[in-house]
């Protein structure tokens, strides 16, 4: 299981609301100083994502909790959101060349466009994936335990 810190804002029925900060390899990089994603991360500050969780351990707003997810849905929600939207590029602008007379004048733009289609294409397949019942069960952090300060 991969865990996270995150603060409970808010508490809607049975789930509550948490706010985790996003975290960046950077502090932890041998590389810290010479790096431009470092640099970059100074400049855009500090980010929070926002999910939702059942509150299985009776959490108030002001919490700290301890958030988890599992390895391998961590891994296969990569996969669909990396790779999903590249096979459709690629696979509509292969078709697209395939189809296409080699002769028309702005062939190579009409690819270019419809790569860009395949890409957006695999993009909202792969947040329908996310979005659909099977797999909601799979990518829902479990929240583990209250944190006492």
């Amino acid at each position: 299981m991969i865990e996270e810190i995150a603060q409970v804002i808010d508490i809607k029925g049975n789930n509550m609301i948490l706010q985790a900060q996003r975290q960046s390899a950077c502090g932890s990089c041998a590389a810290n100083k010479g790096c431009g994603t470092s640099v970059l991360s100074k400049v855009v500050g500090r980010k929070f994502t926002r999910f939702q969780a059942d509150n299985s351990i009776n959490a108030s707003v002001g919490d700290t909790v301890v958030v988890a997810i599992p390895e391998d849905a961590m891994l296969k929600g990569s996969l669909v959101m990396y790779l999903v939207p590249i096979l459709g590029m690629i696979v509509i602008s292969l078709l697209a060349d395939y189809v296409l007379d080699p002769a028309l004048q702005y062939r190579d733009f009409v690819i270019a466009v419809t790569a860009f289609v395949g890409l957006v294409f695999g993009a909202l397949v792969a947040r329908r994936y996310f979005a659909s019942r099977s797999s909601a069960h799979l990518f829902t952090p479990v929240v583990l335990r209250k944190i006492i300060t």
